[in-house]
């Protein structure tokens, strides 16, 4: 009964040790997966803020060539 009790002792410290790595792999692939998330966001944030200033420069544009269409045709 003694051998039987040391053996299930003996299997249990396999098992702590068991879940002590798979404790430590969670939280790794957790942080993993978070920093993942939070590059997806940044890019996603730095491409709007890019498409944001192109859209200004289209519209600075637009308008500043709509002017000078305006005055090529009064001065003609």
């Amino acid at each position: 009964m003694e051998k039987e009790h040391a053996e299930v002792k003996k299997g249990f410290a396999g098992g702590r040790y068991l879940r002590e790595i798979l404790t430590v792999a969670a939280g790794a692939g957790a942080m993993l997966g978070a920093s993942y998330i939070a590059s997806r966001v940044r890019e996603k944030q730095d491409t709007e803020a890019s498409l944001s200033r192109l859209e200004q420069m289209l519209d600075e544009l637009s308008s500043t060539g709509g002017r000078k269409e305006a005055e090529g045709a009064t001065g003609e």
